[in-house]
Formats: C-alpha cells, structure tokens, sequence
C-alpha cells in the first residue's frame, strides 16, 4: 500500500483501487491500494474525508493495513479519494508545533515530554516539570514563535537502529526497523509516526492557552495556526465588548474590572446585614406573637439562608423550640436544655418516613421529596409541642 499522506501529506486528492471490503456491525470496511487518510496513532486523531463521494468514519491500522470504515458500499473497485483538508492542516500544524515546543522544553529545561493529546479544540503536552511559572511560559512561547519565524526546514526519513543511534534522538522509538524520523532543520530529532508540515513557518504561530498542574508534571495546552488566530479573534471581541460596556480602554479593563468586583463584594456585605437585620426583626415579632415555647413558621420564599437564620434569631431571644420550614426542608432548633434532642427527632420519626438529615441536640434539619411524608412529620411536631415546657 503507497501511504501517500507520507509521501506528500499535502495531497488531498488520489485516483486509487479497492483491493478488499467487508461488512462489519452495520458499516463497512475498506482496504485500499493508495490512501491519502492518515490512521489514528500516535496522539494524532485519523482523518476524515470521502471514498467516492461517501463519508470517511474512521480509519485505523489493523496487521499493517489501513482501514477504512465507511456506511454504504462501494459500487465500483476504482474510486476517488477526497480529504477533509482543513481537519489534516489543523492535525499537521499542531502536531509539529507540539514538536517544536517539547525540543526547546527538552533543549533548555531538561524537562521530557510524556504525554501528548490532539484533540478538535486544542493540543496538549505534559513535560515532566511540577510546575511551570508565567514568566517562564511567556519566554518558551516566544522562543517557540521564533522558531517558527525562520521557517525551519521539516524533512522525514527511515533510519536503522544502529543509525538513530547516532542521531540526537529526543525520545527512543518504539520499533527497531523502519524508523521513521521527523528533523526540524538539526534543531529536533525524533521517531515519529504522524502528518508533518514541510517547514515551521507553516504552523504561523503558537500560542500557550493554559497550564496546569498533573499527576506530578505540567500539562500545557496551545493553540498553532489557524486555531489560535480563532481563539485570539474570539478573545479580542470579548476585550472589545468589556471595554465598551465599561467604557474604558483595553488597558484599563482589570482595573476597573478589579473595583467593579470590589463594590459588588461591598455591596453584598451590607445587604447580608441588611437581611440578617430583618430577619432578626422578624424573629422577634414571631416570638411576641406567641405565648408558647414552641414556634412553627413556614418560609414562604423556600430560601434555606433564612429558614436557618429565623431558627437561630429566635431561639437566641430566650426558651423555644422552632420548626422553620423551607419548600420541602425544615429547621428545627432549640434552647429549652437537653430535650427535645432535635437531630434524635429526625433520625427517629423524620428518616422512618422518608427523610434525609440528621443534627445536634440544638439544631438539625431534614428533607423530605414527598411534601405529603414533611406535612406528616409536621404534625407529629405539633401534637408532641405540648410536651415541650415553657
């Protein structure tokens, strides 16, 4: 089989035979005498595309064939093959970006690449460093983007394994015949597998999105070509959009962003006072309403913030026993002394029917998913309140 996307992976179309098909779990598998599709491996994904005018699903290496997998059958033994070109440009760019970026961590860090993800958003590496700082990050990605500005020549070619062996490998490669090596102009060398470009000024620039820490290393993801002029567009109309709302210029946006957030968290400081406030207040009047020990109240706004601030302003006003309800929780707290033991009231006659909570003598709440399983707990409550002394 010719494995043109080796030979030229820039060819994205191929006049070529059919020398085997079979059908398999509803699709259909395809041997070809040439293919331009490059099968998953490697970190790379496969390509995709049509034969003769029909989608390409997947393409893998079986006992050294390619296969294709394809949803229809073939009608002819002689077909036109035709590649999703922007996914193989996308592939290609990314998988020698990532090149270039593990040969100048292991260049000038020391720091190997042990891991490598080609996914449809972005690219990932993980070097063997625990951790990698901005200032650093910004220097490798501009060494990087210098590389890629001289235009570094990319060639590839099949060495024994006593000629790697005199090559200044940066990685070991994994067969011992055949190996297939990917040069970048005497500046990287490594055993590699996948769709290359002809020179590092076709990747047109690489931009480090993200690092963060993993499993002992650091995982670094970029964006090369295309994709990071995507991501740099998107990310300059959200700078664009932020500057005119707040009305300041590009520069100014974290600061103002900064004293935006700054008042906001000033602002909710003092409506969380204004609120504990009210609900003191209203603790207070449901305690002047009553002549019992015992307080039953229902939240009408279901929120649990208050519930539990109702619970504790009250019994924090002399002897009560409260029982707030929010939707389909209750609070129940008390400062009568040792009893009622609110957290045993939960876990003996609200879990039996269905609850979930638990607590302390002085505090416990339970949820109930049927609001029928609450209204009977409630009741018990209510007949078991006359209990409780003043």
């Amino acid at each position: 089989m010719n494995r043109k996307y080796y030979t030229d992976p820039f060819c994205t179309e191929l006049h070529t035979k059919v020398t085997k098909t079979w059908p398999r779990d509803g699709k259909y598998h395809v041997v070809l005498e040439d293919t331009i599709f490059y099968p998953t491996g490697g970190g790379q994904p496969h390509d995709l595309g049509t034969i003769a005018g029909i989608p390409v699903l997947d393409v893998s290496e079986d006992g050294g064939q390619v296969v294709h997998v394809i949803d229809q059958p073939l009608e002819e033994d002689s077909v036109e093959l035709q590649l999703d070109w922007t996914r193989r440009f996308f592939h290609m760019q990314h998988h020698t970006g990532q090149h270039l970026l593990s040969a100048y961590f292991s260049n000038e860090y020391g720091w190997e690449t042990r891991g490598f993800h080609l996914g449809e958003n972005y690219t990932t590496i993980d070097i063997t460093t625990p951790e990698l700082d901005p200032d650093t990050t910004i220097q490798v990605e501009r060494a990087v983007n210098q590389l890629i500005y001289r235009d570094l020549t990319i060639k590839d070619y099949l060495v024994t394994l006593e000629e790697a062996a005199q090559l200044r490998l940066r990685k070991l490669p994994t067969v011992d015949e055949d190996i297939r090596i990917v040069e970048i102009d005497n500046f990287d060398y490594s055993p590699c597998g996948g769709t290359h470009l002809r020179s590092t000024g076709q990747i047109g620039v690489l931009k480090i999105i993200k690092t963060e820490k993993y499993k002992g290393m650091t995982r670094v993801y970029f964006l090369c070509g295309g994709a990071a002029l995507a991501d740099y567009q998107e990310k300059h109309s959200i700078v664009q959009d932020l500057g005119n709302e707040l009305s300041v210029g590009s520069s100014e946006i974290i600061e103002r962003v900064k004293g935006e957030s700054a008042a906001r968290r000033e602002l909710e400081d003092k409506l969380k006072d204004v609120q504990n406030r009210l609900w003191e207040y209203q603790a207070r009047e449901l305690v002047s309403q009553t002549e019992d020990t015992v307080i039953f109240h229902n939240v009408q706004s279901e929120s649990m913030e208050e519930a539990q601030a109702l619970a504790r302003h009250i019994t924090a006003q002399g002897r009560f026993f409260a029982a707030i309800q929010a939707g389909n929780r209750l609070i129940l707290a008390q400062s009568l002394g040792t009893e009622p033991h609110c957290g045993n009231l939960v876990k003996q006659h609200a879990v039996p029917l269905g609850g979930r909570g638990g607590g302390s003598p002085q505090l416990a709440q339970v949820f109930f998913q049927e609001s029928s399983n609450l209204e009977q707990f409630c009741n018990f409550l209510q007949d078991l309140s006359h209990e409780f002394t003043k």
